[in-house]
């Protein structure tokens, strides 16, 4: 059991004010625990991350984000030619709808047999992965877990 964690789930749980933001931490602290098995994401995902999170919060958000991966949990996977020029054709097929990033991810997933996907950006993954995790997965928490996390995200906004 393996799941792929999106730019969006990473922006949002540092962006407080981002309305996937309490989804986010609850999210990754749950994947960071094991909830959903090894926890990947890739090394595009990791560049959009640190460029979003540095251009919209500046470069404490975008290090705080490096921070968080440097204390492992979650394996950033290096494409590799093979996979870069699959993640390019696929790009090419949905350009549409598709970021080279995402097509990236879609690849890996495949690759790898990686069936749950960690993001908000269902228009973009739709049908193309079976199963999309992200929006609503506060809400989707009992009582007590989302008291958890709301105390969790009290505690980290005083630091």
């Amino acid at each position: 059991m393996t799941i792929m964690v999106d730019t969006g789930v990473f922006y949002a749980l540092f962006d407080r004010s981002d309305i996937h933001h309490l989804d986010s931490l609850a999210l990754l602290t749950d994947t960071l625990e094991g909830k959903f098995g090894a926890p990947y994401t890739t090394d595009l995902v990791v560049l959009e991350s640190t460029l979003l999170l540095k251009g919209r919060g500046g470069p404490g958000m975008a290090r705080a984000f490096i921070k968080l991966l440097n204390k492992g949990g979650i394996s950033v996977m290096l494409l590799d030619d093979e996979v870069y020029a699959a993640a390019l054709t696929l790009f090419d097929e949905r350009t549409e709808t598709l970021s080279l990033c995402d097509a990236a991810s879609l690849v890996l997933m495949k690759r790898l047999g990686i069936q749950k996907l960690a993001t908000y950006d269902e228009r973009s993954f739709g049908a193309m992965t079976k199963q999309v995790i992200g929006r609503g997965y506060f809400d989707s928490l009992d009582e007590t877990r989302q008291k958890v996390m709301s105390a969790l995200d009290k505690t980290r906004a005083t630091k």
